[in-house]
């Protein structure tokens, strides 16, 4: 059994959090999901695996394969689907870690970008952005190089016997008005 297989089996092992005592928070204007998910596509298995038991909890779950929008450029559907989603969640794997797209789409979820203002020339971009997403870095395997601007947050990890709880509970917690930092009504 390979470590993806082995988290995925420890993560339904963990006793399921009361639907009375928690429910996913409720979407604000302009907000569309209460999640976008970001992974490389070679851990689609365990990630589907992942939006699945999301959805049966409630939750309204973005991803590119299905959520994109086809003929926009992918800078485009990253930054519109960040910015209506509530939270961020980052499969971190080495694979991610070596994407390029997934590091966008971290950077993009720290700096949340108006791609109207500022024109696409490099990185940069991202640091001029003053509304913060919240995001739940999920470490799929021990071990993975997480990224330096990554580092500072806590992490998830996938194989925890009490994963899909702890994940359930940051997905519903309200979020936090970036600029105030008070509570948001949910």
């Amino acid at each position: 059994m390979n470590s993806l297989e082995s988290a995925d089996i420890q993560s339904q092992r963990a006793v399921p959090l009361s639907p009375s005592v928690y429910a996913p928070p409720t979407l604000r204007d302009g907000e569309c999901y209460h999640v976008f998910i970001s992974y490389s596509s070679t851990d689609s298995q365990w990630t589907h695996s992942l939006i699945n038991q999301l959805e049966s909890c409630g939750l309204q779950v973005c991803y590119h394969e299905r959520d994109f929008t086809p003929g926009r450029t992918v800078l485009e559907n990253m930054s519109d689907c960040i910015q209506v989603s509530q939270k961020v969640l980052l499969v971190l794997s080495p694979e991610f870690v070596r994407s390029r797209w997934c590091l966008l789409e971290a950077n993009m979820s720290l700096f949340r970008d108006c791609l109207e203002r500022k024109p696409i020339a490099n990185m940069s971009l991202f640091r001029d952005c003053l509304e913060r997403k919240p995001i739940v870095p999920v470490l799929l395997e021990p071990g993975v190089s997480v990224p330096l601007h990554l580092c500072h947050l806590t992490y998830l990890e996938a194989n925890d016997l009490d994963f899909m709880n702890k994940l359930l509970k940051v997905l519903y917690t309200c979020c936090c008005d970036p600029r105030t930092r008070r509570l948001l009504s949910c």
